[in-house]
């Protein structure tokens, strides 16, 4: 893999032996890929007729004069008589067959090089060696010089060695091939191949260490235990090698002194910042011993590390060299270089912090606090995953009891809003829920990853009723957290039983906590000044607000429709690594843009949270990404991927009686019947969630069906229904919540009006502030306005609403249905308007169009790969291309959409 240049020559050096001898070395790093080329070499040799002769460097056997000699030479002593007899007695003398004189190395040389060329006389002959630096001197000579003699004679001669320490061969006068690391898109492969379903953060810090070694690739992975490998549980600072992987380097570590291992292992445990040899300088000084620059000179000579005299900064040449040293180190050694090294970091907090944590082995309560520190500020920049390993440091190193079951408590709560929901939950059992942390921590887990809402009220609510009311901010703090999932579940849950318990602990959540609170529990009645309030929140933000607690402002922004407005100036107040790394923020742009009609970006965004979520354990995150591709799915009218969604959902939320999830599968439904015209099972599907003339109590989705079960009613000939609906609206004062609520109530009152009204509410409905922003809703007040204009025969006035409708739902939603119908009522209104072909878009190539007209006969993607000699994902490839040229999104409508282009002479 990834190795198609080396291959190429090695394959060339074989095919010129055939004619003529020739020679190669190939040289890189232990564990590059030396020995499977090698390999293919040796393969493909045999293929092609040629006699093979392998020959392995023995690090045991380096003092055994003519051991590898011996390898080479011992499936050819049955040839001995075929050349000179002087030169086969020189050859068993050499070889220790019989007895004599010590033969000179020259005629020991020219024998094994005559009985080569014998050999190959009557087939090519390929010697192979690998491990070359390893080879005993007088063997090594000896194949050099047979190496550069092979002119005339069908000898392929391919040695492999370590970059950089050939041992006793002499590279001189030979062809060089070097292996270098693979590329990383190689790599990424190899790994992925090699070891699936590994977390992306484990992945690429795989990755980074590995840097493109294909051994570190394949054996690192497995030195990780499942949780480490799925993303639950942090990577240790150096991973933890395989015998296969210490061996690599630890030949070059075993010849240094220990005065220059001790410096290595400083800078192992130091990193490899610049500036850091001048702390590495000051750590060893520490010790009571003087510092020598030989040290560093023989550190540079062992291969091992590399000097940058520039930026003042040591840095080894491979990061498995580094910890191969540390895993070589003893645990006293380690902790001796810790605590040199933590002496001189006084201005660096953090790793000082970290280094003591190490060098301690025993109970301390002082590092723990330090280490405490350092988790509080890791969780404010939002870095939720390195405050829990800290906070778990720190109470393995707390003396006290309750000390260390409250750190194991802040650890838990980390873990789990940090994506590590496994560890979350083994540190959960390994405190306490007694405490408002400790609740919050194990409801997190139960929520998130059990979606049991009777578990999560029996873990808060005593904890939530029984704390005392506490002025500290850090008091505050933890009661908002614990109500923050109470209030979660409580919303998703959608249970009326639920809400009195969350009304007894309202009172002594903190300002920002209840502004959400009043944004998602019952908008309808709770909602209208939040807005006002958000701004004033977003305005006054601390300048050391942990980022968890800005959760309340996205949950706020998120039902007020409005967190593209705000997403810039929160990730500029967080910091954009950061807050680009937070699943939730994920998910609010997902949503974001749904709302927004930018449906596309919502499908891969949405993509990409549920495989996310799915990997890290976080179901009820996964199924909230699920209904946002449920959402685009109903909006465009694909039937078959919106049932296959719906019915994840109810899977998932049925048994746990999610009742808002629940409620989603019903107003996702109302939609695509809304779009295909059946206006009968959209009234039924949006009634069931709320009935017309009434807004439930604490249903927060009211909104997203209001104006289905408007316009349906109204279709249906329910015009009481629809009339008594809007009213509720009105009674409501959506309007007052959003300019999103604004123009969906303002589109339902026009919708459900008298003829004589009608026009001045549609008029009414474009005038909203920033109408527009809301694609779809903003489209489909243009197409009702247009139909309406259309029955009173005011063509000309409909044609331009209609044509816009047509516009956006055609090449912005790419909503076939709707468009379909903008297209049927221009046709109405006088205007010629064609189903969108190949003379508009793209055309289809000839492979696109026999790839559809195979799926449109209904053969899956694999017996088109089959029949097409393609495989299964290049075919589903190009129908994902071929669906937005025929204006369709499923393959039930290939048929049709097909046959429809034909009809109108398309290519």
């Amino acid at each position: 893999m990834g190795r198609t240049s080396e291959l190429s020559v090695l394959k060339a050096v074989l095919a010129e032996a055939n004619t003529g001898g020739r020679a190669i070395l190939l040289e890189g790093d232990p564990g590059v890929g030396k020995t499977v080329l090698l390999d293919t070499v040796t393969d493909c040799a045999r293929n092609h007729g040629a006699t093979v002769l392998r020959v392995v460097g023995v690090e045991a056997e380096q003092e055994l004069a003519f051991s590898a000699l011996h390898q080479l030479l011992y499936p050819l002593l049955d040839q001995l008589p075929r050349i000179p007899a002087f030169q086969g007695g020189v050859l068993e003398q050499a070889l220790s067959i019989r007895e004599g004189s010590p033969p000179g190395r020259f005629a020991i040389s020219a024998a094994a090089l005559a009985l080569l060329q014998v050999v190959a006389k009557e087939e090519p002959v390929c010697v192979v060696v690998d491990d070359a630096h390893w080879i005993d001197q007088s063997s090594a000579e000896v194949l050099t010089f047979m190496a550069r003699r092979l002119s005339g004679c069908r000898v392929a001669f391919v040695m492999a060695a370590r970059s950089g320490w050939n041992g006793f061969v002499d590279p001189a006068g030979l062809p060089i091939l070097t292996v270098p690391p693979l590329s990383s898109e190689d790599a990424r492969t190899l790994l992925e191949h090699s070891h699936p379903g590994l977390a992306e953060s484990t992945r690429q810090r795989l990755l980074d260490e590995a840097e493109g070694n294909p051994l570190a690739l394949i054996e690192l992975p497995q030195q990780l235990n499942p949780a480490q490998r799925h993303g639950e549980e942090p990577l240790p600072a150096n991973l933890p090698l395989s015998a296969r992987l210490e061996s690599v380097f630890a030949d070059r570590i075993r010849l240094l002194t220990p005065a220059t291992r001790f410096l290595l292992l400083l800078v192992a445990l130091d990193g490899q910042r610049t500036g850091n040899l001048r702390q590495i300088r000051e750590a060893w000084e520490t010790t009571g011993q003087h510092w020598e620059d030989t040290l560093l000179e023989d550190s540079e000579a062992s291969g091992l590390l590399r000097i940058d005299q520039m930026e003042e900064r040591v840095a080894f040449y491979h990061p498995m060299a580094r910890s191969c040293l540390v895993y070589m180190s003893s645990a006293g050694r380690r902790r001796a270089a810790h605590r040199a090294l933590a002496s001189v970091l006084d201005n660096a907090p953090e790793r000082r912090a970290w280094h003591l944590a190490h060098a301690a082995d025993g109970p301390d309560e002082a590092v723990a606090q330090e280490l405490t520190r350092v988790a509080e500020r890791a969780l404010a920049r939002a870095g939720a995953a390195e405050a829990s390993a800290a906070f778990r440091r720190a109470a393995e190193l707390s003396p006290h009891r309750d000390t260390r079951a409250r750190r194991l408590e802040e650890a838990a709560f980390a873990a789990g809003i940090g994506g590590q929901l496994e560890a979350a939950s083994e540190l959960v059992a390994a405190g306490s829920a007694e405490t408002l942390r400790g609740a919050a921590a194990a409801a997190y887990v139960l929520f998130h990853r059990d979606g049991d809402t009777d578990a999560v009220f029996r873990t808060l609510l005593p904890v939530l009723r029984q704390a005392p009311r506490g002025d500290r901010p850090e008091d505050l703090a933890a009661y908002d957290d614990a109500f923050y999932v109470l209030l979660n579940c409580a919303v998703w849950a959608g249970r009326q039983d639920l809400w009195p318990s969350v009304y007894e602990v309202l009172d002594q959540v903190s300002e920002t906590a209840r502004m959400c609170f009043d944004c998602v529990a019952d908008p309808a009645r709770t909602a209208h000044d939040v807005r006002e309030r958000l701004d004033r929140a977003t305005a006054e933000l601390p300048a050391h607000t942990p980022f968890w607690r800005m959760n309340w402002l996205i949950y706020t922004a998120l039902y007020l429709d409005c967190f593209s407005y705000y997403d810039g100036v929160w990730r500029e107040f967080v910091g954009h690594a950061a807050y680009d790394s937070q699943r939730f923020v994920l998910l609010a742009r997902a949503h974001d843009s749904f709302m927004r009609g930018d449906w596309d970006t919502t499908l891969a965004l949405a993509g990409e949270g549920t495989s996310d979520a799915a990997e890290h354990g976080y179901n009820f995150t996964h199924i909230l990404f699920i209904y946002g591709l449920a959402s685009v799915a109903a909006g465009r009218g694909d039937e078959e991927t919106l049932r296959r969604h719906c019915d994840a959902i109810v899977a998932w939320a049925g048994p746990r009686q999610f009742q808002l999830m629940l409620a989603a599968v019903n107003e996702a439904r109302a939609r695509a019947a809304i779009g295909r015209g059946d206006f009968e099972e959209a009234y039924q599907q949006a009634a069931m969630v709320t009935p017309p003339g009434v807004l439930p109590s604490h249903y927060p989705h009211a909104q997203r069906v209001f104006l289905d079960l408007v316009e349906s009613a109204a279709r249906t000939g329910r015009i009481d229904e629809a009339r008594a609906h809007v009213e509720a609206g009105r009674q409501a004062r959506l309007d007052a919540i959003s300019p999103h609520h604004a123009i969906i109530l303002a589109s339902a009152a026009a919708t459900a009006a008298r003829d004589e009204e009608a026009g001045e509410l549609y008029e009414a409905a474009l005038a909203v502030p920033d109408a527009a922003l809301w694609t779809h809703e903003y489209a489909r007040l243009r197409l009702l306005y247009g139909e309406w204009l259309r029955r009173r025969r005011d063509y000309t006035a409909s044609r331009i609403h209609l044509g816009v409708a047509l516009e956006l739902f055609e090449h912005h939603l790419k909503a076939p249905l709707w468009a379909q119908r903008a297209r049927h009522e221009l046709r109405a209104a006088g205007v010629i308007v064609r189903v969108p072909d190949g003379r508009d878009a793209v055309p289809m190539s000839a492979q696109e169009r026999r790839i559809a007209e195979l799926a449109a006969g209904g053969l899956s993607n694999k017996e088109i790969g089959r029949r097409l000699n393609i495989s299964p994902r290049t075919a589903g490839s190009h129908l994902y291309r071929v669906f937005p040229k025929l204006g369709i999104t499923s393959r039930a409508a290939l048929r049709d959409a097909l046959a429809e282009l034909d009809r109108i002479g398309t290519p």
